[in-house]
């Protein structure tokens, strides 16, 4: 699950454009036998026999961004803002077979008690933890997992916030690490630890740099792995943005106070994402050492070695790429990012072995060509597949709307809901926008 920079609306062009001058989740718990049971009632069910997945009821449309995914293994709650109504927060779930279970959505600041900011979303074992970092609070939404709220989002922790700023979370067995970063002065990355007891919540702050000049566009990606989480985030301490981490304990001892580097190679590394593996933790980064931008990664083990300190190549060639996302299936990870080419953006990925090879050597595309642009990915494993949600409008500058799409992918790369499924406004909705505005490619 990735941690990716919230952007405007049609502001991918001159971020990237100032880039280049210059020069984006742990291990799921084992799901409960309900789930279990719930799974063998919907396998039970044939596939040519089972009803269309329902549409989303979304009467007006949307811009929904900063899609964020969490999976308990059964099925994935996918997150999102939308930023034409900036005091609303909204998930809904798809199964594991691609039906999308709550087709009006789960409003996830009823009451708009926060501001929200981006959304990032892991399971503890027993609930979805849903947290935004807002302009002056850290906040937290529990979903259960048949969709219902938990009570009303509570305040973790009164910080301030950024509209670019994304917090990152990760969990294990009923505890989790958040972290983001701060941009006032003294700048740093904070986290807090939190524990859920019952309807209870017990959290614990803790300093993991500071002061560090910590870029609050890159978002602050966080894993677990071993016993341990890792924490990282794009620093301008150097001339240009560099990646940085550091491991946290499962009690919350910081292993790596002000963290370490891990890649001082030549260009701008931006756009960063982590994930657990079984060997320790895969970051992946957008690099800009190339001239333009491509997507590095490198592995870190539990001792905090870093084996790859040039950082191996995920994707290179001409167009930009950005954005990455990570998710592992106990065996590879599927490496995800978002191309832009003339006139187009569009997601590839690629699966990432315990070496560092690329198998198969070229990428693959992930999203459908369904719009001109379809960016601003996240990624889960479950169940023997991945489930990706993402971004989709339908052109690439100034868009009049933007939706949320998924589908899952098979461990060959091919998608499994194609046409993908459709997770907020509904399609009619677009036909009432003027004609001279163009719906896809």
């Amino acid at each position: 699950m990735s941690s990716k920079t919230q952007v405007s609306q049609w502001g991918w062009k001159g971020l990237l454009l100032g880039l280049l001058a210059q020069a984006a989740c742990g291990a799921v718990p084992e799901a409960l036998e309900e789930a279990a049971r719930e799974d063998a009632q919907e396998d039970s069910v044939p596939t040519l026999n089972a009803p269309p997945s329902p549409e989303p009821t979304w009467s007006t449309p949307t811009f929904a961004t900063g899609t964020a995914v969490a999976t308990d293994g059964h099925q994935s709650l996918v997150v999102w803002r939308d930023v034409l109504r900036p005091s609303e927060m909204f998930a809904a779930r798809v199964s594991k077979n691609g039906r999308l279970l709550d087709p009006e959505s789960i409003p996830l600041n009823p009451e708009s008690a926060f501001e929200p900011g981006a959304p990032a979303v892991a399971f503890d074992g027993e609930q979805f933890i849903v947290t935004w970092h807002g302009p002056s609070t850290l906040a937290v939404a529990r979903v259960n997992r048949d969709g219902t709220l938990d009570g009303p989002p509570i305040a973790l922790v009164e910080t301030p916030g950024s509209g670019s700023s994304r917090s990152g979370i990760a969990c294990t067995w009923r505890k989790c690490l958040v972290a983001w970063a701060e941009y006032l002065v003294p700048q740093g990355v904070r986290g807090i630890m939190v524990e859920f007891e019952g309807t209870g919540i017990r959290s614990r702050e803790i300093l993991i740099a500071s002061p560090t000049p910590a870029n609050t566009s890159f978002g602050v990606p966080v894993a677990f792995s071993n016993n341990r989480f890792l924490v990282a985030w794009s620093s301008d301490a150097l001339s240009l943005p560099k990646v940085f981490a550091a491991r946290v304990t499962y009690d919350g001892t910081v292993l790596d106070p002000g963290g370490f580097l891990l890649s001082d190679t030549p260009g701008a590394q931006t756009f960063l994402d982590a994930v657990g593996t079984r060997q320790g933790f895969l970051v992946a980064w957008s690099d800009s050492r190339t001239g333009t931008l491509d997507i590095f990664g490198t592995f870190v083990r539990p001792d905090g070695f870093v084996p790859n300190r040039e950082g191996f190549p995920i994707s290179t060639g001409p167009d930009e790429d950005f954005t990455p996302a990570l998710a592992y299936d106990g065996h590879r990870v599927l490496a995800t990012w978002a191309r832009q080419s003339p006139g187009q953006i569009t997601l590839l990925g690629n699966f990432v072995s315990a070496g560092g090879t690329l198998d198969p050597e070229d990428s693959f595309l992930l999203s459908d060509g369904a719009f001109a642009r379809e960016l601003d990915q996240d990624v889960v494993s479950l169940n023997g597949k991945f489930f990706m949600a993402y971004g989709a409008a339908p052109i690439v500058d100034e868009p009049p709307f933007q939706v949320i799409l998924g589908t899952h992918v098979k461990k060959d790369g091919t998608r499994v809901d194609d046409p993908a499924i459709r997770i907020s406004h509904s399609p009619s909705v677009e036909e009432t926008l003027p004609a001279s505005q163009p719906l896809a490619r």
